[in-house]
């Protein structure tokens, strides 16, 4: 019984940190790839694109990078943008620092919310600003400002809406659903593995004779001695007493 209690606490312990794998593990929408942006900026930045994206449906993303590693500016906006979501609907602007040239890739909705115009004025919002913060920080801003006009010029008339994956409402963290699937496959390998190596552990049983815990014949004396270590035994011989008579 008390291996089976250690098992399923064992396995509460890997099921816990598997949900906290699951659950920290987050795609990024600002791509500080040149390291221009501190902890603290990253993290402001950050939270504005998730607000957007769980706002209005389209993921809204900005990548500074010192170099293209070869693949072009272009492939190299897409393959960023790929890779850290699976939004069909966004857009992303890269600005390659190191050659200073700007990419920018677009899929779903969001071609028909950010025109050529629109890029081109979030692109210079961001390249007018002093400081990488404050460029990233008016490209959202901005983005924001489009986002929120395509919102209410679709929710006034009778035509399908753009925004078809959001509905303006601001939602944080991960979805629930995975929390408790998380938990349970963490659950299920955990006591699997605990429950493997405990059933290897049932190879001795207690007895209770205690001669089973001997070897046949261990425990006869054949001999004795005695042995002292560093001291000095002498030897006098006892003297005669003498016969009177």
């Amino acid at each position: 019984m008390t291996k089976k209690i250690f098992a399923i606490i064992i396995a509460l312990a890997i099921g816990f940190t598997f949900v906290v794998s699951a659950s920290a593990y987050t795609y990024v929408h600002v791509a500080d790839n040149a390291n221009k942006l501190s902890g603290e900026e990253f993290e402001e930045l950050e939270n504005i694109a998730v607000k957007l994206e769980n706002a209005y449906g389209i993921c809204v993303m900005l990548c500074i990078a010192d170099e293209t590693t070869g693949m072009g500016d272009e492939n190299y906006a897409e393959w960023i943008y790929t890779d850290n979501t699976d939004n069909e609907n966004g857009i992303l602007l890269l600005h390659n620092d190191g050659e200073n040239t700007y990419a920018v890739f677009t899929t779903g909705n969001a071609d028909e919310i950010f025109d050529d115009e629109a890029i081109a004025e979030m692109r210079d919002a961001y390249d007018s600003n002093d400081s990488y913060y404050g460029g990233v920080y008016d490209f959202y801003e901005l983005a924001e400002e489009y986002l929120e006009e395509a919102y209410y010029a679709n929710d006034d008339s009778d035509e399908d809406t753009v925004l078809t994956t959001g509905d303006k409402e601001e939602k944080d963290g991960v979805a629930f659903i995975w929390l408790p699937v998380s938990l349970g496959i963490g659950l299920l390998v955990g006591f699997l593995i605990i429950n493997s190596i405990a059933s290897k552990n049932k190879s001795v049983h207690m007895q209770k004779n205690a001669t089973v815990y001997t070897r046949p014949g261990s425990m006869i004396i054949t001999g004795s001695a005695d042995n002292f270590l560093y001291s000095n035994v002498e030897k006098k011989e006892k003297p005669k007493q003498e016969n009177k008579n």
